[in-house]
């Protein structure tokens, strides 16, 4: 070991031990950089989901001389802004009227199970009475319900800000988010350049192909990942949509794209939609219910062993095992964003980490 490498190991083990030392002071520094810099970071990972869309159409339009980024980047606004708008449209009315459905329904299921309870148990007079006695007034407890709600979400928000702050603020950052990608992807060769010109002056060549190898891997990464579960999520939720109007379903357009969307949050998602529908198709047919949850389980092994492997493939190259550790890890840490974002990370990392061991065993075999 030279004396350059013995100084960096020296300074790196001092670096953790003060860490160690003072960890709540470093705890609070990474909290005020993260408060500091979230906007940024946010409004970079805007942009790259944008340039996945941007990127494609700003290929077509190859034939412009002037204008083309400002085009392209014009149409991936609006064609995001249209699918949002057709997902709020088209789920937001039909779960007003799912929500209404329940309200209704509930009582009556009420009434059969307490029918049904009463004479199970006609042999027991007591239980039975008292069963038969139960009177709930299902609007007085949903308004309470909903009473209770908005009550303890005002305190909490009046507790800590005003809430027309807190919105001014929501809307404040996403329009700094948005101005910030915007202006990302406008000028993202300036900052390639930018990368480059640093890279070449301070950092070996050697070191930077391979700080550019791991750039590459993650951008690949997470773009197969991004784009491949976008479009297994809309297979997916067009086949639960069709299949429920043949079977002649409720709520075909409303459960199926519920379905889709869930099913971007790894391994829960699919459990999650399906519950979610089995839910709103048991408040019109409790026997209608269990069909759904049929066609679903079916539909989602087809989604699992033909539709997954084809349309995503192993481009995120991440065992199983390590899915499953991370989903764990990532959503314990960040809730749902974490469980997304955190597959295509781990999987980067799982990706590097297997070039810097192969190329490791080549050394060894060479020089051994």
């Amino acid at each position: 070991m030279n004396k350059r490498n013995l100084w960096i190991y020296i300074f790196g083990i001092t670096i953790i031990i003060i860490g160690l030392i003072k960890l709540d002071t470093l705890i609070s520094m990474v909290s005020i950089l993260w408060n500091a810099c979230r906007v940024l970071v946010f409004g970079a990972m805007m942009a790259f989901v944008i340039n996945l869309v941007m990127a494609k159409i700003e290929k077509r339009l190859g034939f412009m001389k002037k204008g083309k980024r400002a085009t392209s980047l014009l149409l991936s606004l609006i064609l995001i802004f249209l699918f949002v708008y057709f997902l709020i449209t088209l789920v937001v009315p039909s779960l007003s009227e799912a929500i209404g459905v329940i309200v209704a329904v509930l009582p009556k299921y009420f009434e059969n199970t307490q029918k049904f309870l009463v004479n199970l148990f006609e042999n027991n007079p007591q239980l039975a009475e008292s069963i038969n006695n139960l009177d709930i007034n299902w609007k007085n407890l949903i308004q309470s319900g909903i009473n209770v709600l908005s009550t303890g979400v005002t305190n909490v928000v009046g507790t800590t800000f005003n809430v027309v702050t807190v919105i001014v603020n929501s809307v404040f950052n996403f329009v700094l988010m948005f101005i910030f990608a915007i202006y990302v992807l406008l000028e993202k060769e300036r900052f390639v350049q930018l990368y480059h010109r640093l890279t070449n002056l301070y950092l070996s060549e050697i070191v930077k192909c391979r700080i550019d190898k791991c750039l590459q891997i993650i951008n690949q990464t997470f773009s197969a990942f991004i784009g491949g579960q976008c479009i297994e999520a809309t297979i997916l939720g067009t086949l639960c949509t069709l299949g429920m109007i043949i079977l002649r379903m409720p709520y075909p357009a409303m459960i199926g794209t519920l379905v889709g969307v869930i099913n971007i949050i790894p391994m829960i998602g699919a459990y999650i939609g399906g519950a979610i529908g089995m839910f709103m198709v048991f408040t019109v047919s409790p026997i209608m219910s269990l069909w759904f949850l049929l066609y679903l389980c079916i539909l989602q092994q087809i989604e699992s062993n033909v539709i997954y492997p084809h349309v995503v493939g192993n481009s995120v190259g991440l065992p199983g095992i390590y899915v499953m550790m991370t989903v764990v890890i990532f959503g314990s840490l960040a809730g749902i964003p974490g469980m997304f974002l955190g597959i295509p990370t781990m999987a980067s990392v799982y990706k590097i980490g297997v070039l810097y061991l192969n190329r490791k065993e080549r050394l060894k075999e060479m020089n051994g």
